[in-house]
């Protein structure tokens, strides 16, 4: 090993510096359940977090290819899980699901399956194209480059939703694909998918409805009697979803599922091969190896909160969410983007620097994301926003957009401070 200046990296270093050192890296961190943190927390309470930590921790070494062997505990689990999340999708009785590692992953394995369907259905498509909106996650992108599939993508929203006369009038013969978001992250409004689906069953294509925030969002918001849109597969059209379950599943990342129509289109999606001398390999997922921590933290949490208990922590998210929507619709100059049917929204001005706007709420502890079109602000609710956090969080906004308006605040251009996810 060539001398790195760091004996450490010769000799090791006992537990205790370890500790020490890693204690030291992360004071400056924010934790993701502080209260001033509204990137993406997804905590559930101090009750949950911990079922899900202790969950995770007895399975930490062990490994989801093995389920059918070595962990049949892990294979109950999975059925499990994903029995629940074709439950609260609506998902037909002969529907197919798979866990993942994540949204990207279950996203990827939804575009391999169209594409692998499409060839079957339409042989004459030689040049498949997926329609991607302009609020379209972009790993829809990054799937399409590595899975050889073109991307056509739509620049323009029609009230920070899907543009729909672009979609339709963007529709041809090679378009294989067309994605809804349910809501998407940018705007947590969510994508007109009725009319999306009726394009895509005119046209034979694919429609897969991304929930992977708003699948355990929607549902228990429609169930406590908020107007929500028909996002799931009551759409005929929608042959898979996305739903994360370490978003608002309240699982430790990374938990994700793709549900499928029907199990009979998990063949699109499942690779095999038998070239080597190990005998058959076949695997529904792109990730091999896998840590069944995850797997383990969604069941236990699912069991421990059951669907009741899902809708009531959610009720206290949106209340917090409309208490928060209101006074920043009150504070001169500033406004939210439509009307929120997520537990997350972006709010911006017409007349003040948002950058500033941020810059300064950030110099306060304050954490969130940052749009740039228009130039907003995104926050998304958490367990630990209660009724005093958000008047607080809504005291200083003003108190910032004030200044920003009367030059005491500037941007301080340090757009690193920004990140999403």
């Amino acid at each position: 090993m060539r001398d790195t200046n760091q004996p450490q990296w010769q000799r090791g270093r006992l537990w205790s510096a370890v500790e020490a050192d890693l204690d030291a890296g992360r004071a400056r961190d924010t934790h993701w359940t502080s209260p001033m943190n509204f990137s993406a927390s997804y905590f559930a309470g101090d009750d949950v977090a911990f079922v899900a930590r202790e969950a995770f921790v007895k399975h930490i070494g062990d490994n989801v290819t093995h389920r059918h062997g070595l962990h049949p505990s892990v294979l109950r689990y999975e059925r499990e899980v994903l029995d629940f999340v074709k439950r609260l999708l609506n998902a037909p009785p002969n529907g197919g699901g798979t866990v993942t590692t994540g949204g990207s992953e279950s996203l990827f394995l939804a575009m391999k399956a169209a594409r692998e369907w499409i060839r079957e259905q339409k042989p004459h498509v030689t040049c498949p194209e997926v329609l991607l909106t302009h609020t379209t996650y972009p790993v829809f992108n990054k799937a399409a480059h590595a899975l050889g599939l073109t991307v056509k993508q739509i620049s323009t929203s029609v009230g920070y939703r899907a543009d729909l006369e672009a979609v339709q009038q963007s529709i041809t013969e090679n378009t294989i694909m067309m994605v809804g978001g349910a809501p998407p992250f940018p705007y947590g409004l969510v994508d007109p998918l009725s009319e999306l689906s009726a394009l895509a069953r005119e046209h034979g294509i694919w429609f897969h409805a991304d929930a992977c925030i708003g699948g355990f969002v929607l549902p228990f918001s429609e169930a406590l009697g908020r107007q929500v849109p028909t996002f799931d597969f009551r759409l005929p059209a929608v042959q898979s979803m996305s739903i994360d379950f370490h978003k608002y599943g309240y699982a430790l990342r990374g938990c994700s599922v793709l549900i499928l129509r029907d199990e009979a289109l998990g063949k699109y999606q499942t690779f095999r091969s038998g070239v080597w001398p190990a005998g058959d390999y076949a695997s529904d997922n792109m990730a091999g190896s896998r840590n069944a921590g995850p797997v383990a933290s969604a069941w236990a949490v699912m069991n421990y909160l059951g669907y009741e208990g899902y809708r009531d922590r959610m009720a206290r998210v949106l209340a917090s969410m409309d208490r928060l929507v209101a006074a920043i619709n009150d504070i001169p100059g500033l406004y939210v983007h439509g009307m929120p049917e997520g537990v997350h929204f972006s709010f911006g001005s017409d007349e003040l620097d948002m950058v500033a706007v941020g810059d300064g709420m950030m110099a306060r502890g304050w954490m969130m994301n940052l749009q740039t079109e228009p130039e907003s602000l995104l926050l998304m609710l958490s367990a630990q926003h209660d009724k005093d956090v958000i008047d607080k969080y809504a005291e200083e906004l003003a108190d910032v957009a004030d200044g920003v308006r009367t030059g005491r605040i500037a941007r301080s251009n340090n757009d690193e401070a920004y990140g999403i996810y």
